[in-house]
């Protein structure tokens, strides 16, 4: 089991068929703040009604100053053969005693329809219950956002319950009818299949675009 004393020395990197999911590095930051400033990226993140690049840069101190207090573990998404990060996944309001956290991730529009999201979540999923031996895992993601529904559904994780009216609807969001309303998924231990991705990811993956947390 690694504990949080063990992190403090970094993040162990973590690959599946595609992708390598590493700690942050201070050159990624730049990559990062083009990513979080694109609206389509951020459309279900950090939710307000801020011009996008103030937001990212909200984003970003959140993500520097939890990766250091290690509040939350935060990987970085990369193609196997290459450097530059296309996304993040973290782990959020990690509880090392309790074993608990929440995860979300995001990913650049051009990786959209891809499966990669799906890859790397199951891949954090294994990370945090084999390795980090957490007892549970919760995910939250707005009721019009199907994309990253998908993804939790994919990973089995089930419905809870239901966050009325959580952040700020924007005038497009109510233009389009979609509510901003907040779906809770959970899972345990006990339910995660490792095997699953290797059963589903190709036959399901859809070329519906969008996702984040």
């Amino acid at each position: 089991m690694l504990t949080r004393n063990m992190l403090i020395q970094g993040l162990p990197a973590l690959w599946t068929e595609r992708l390598v999911l590493r700690s942050l590095r201070q050159s990624d930051y730049i990559t990062l703040s083009d990513l979080l400033s694109d609206p389509q990226v951020i459309r279900y993140v950090n939710r307000g009604t801020q011009p996008a690049p103030i937001r990212a840069r909200k984003l970003l101190h959140q993500i520097r100053s939890s990766s250091t207090k290690l509040d939350s573990l935060h990987y970085g998404i990369c193609w196997k053969d290459r450097e530059q990060v296309i996304g993040i996944t973290s782990f959020q309001q990690w509880n090392d005693q309790k074993g608990t956290a929440q995860i979300g991730y995001i990913l650049n529009k051009s990786c959209w329809g891809k499966g990669i999201a799906t890859e790397a979540v199951h891949r954090l999923l294994t990370f945090g219950f084999d390795d980090l031996h957490l007892w549970r895992v919760e995910a939250r993601c707005y009721e019009a956002n199907g994309s990253s529904e998908r993804v939790l559904l994919k990973m089995g994780m089930t419905y809870e319950r239901i966050l009325p009216s959580f952040g700020l609807n924007t005038g497009e969001d109510e233009a389009a009818g979609c509510s901003m309303d907040v779906k809770v998924y959970g899972m345990y231990r006990e339910q995660f299949q490792h095997d699953i991705f290797r059963k589903s990811v190709y036959t399901q993956a859809s070329n519906k675009p969008g996702i984040s947390s």
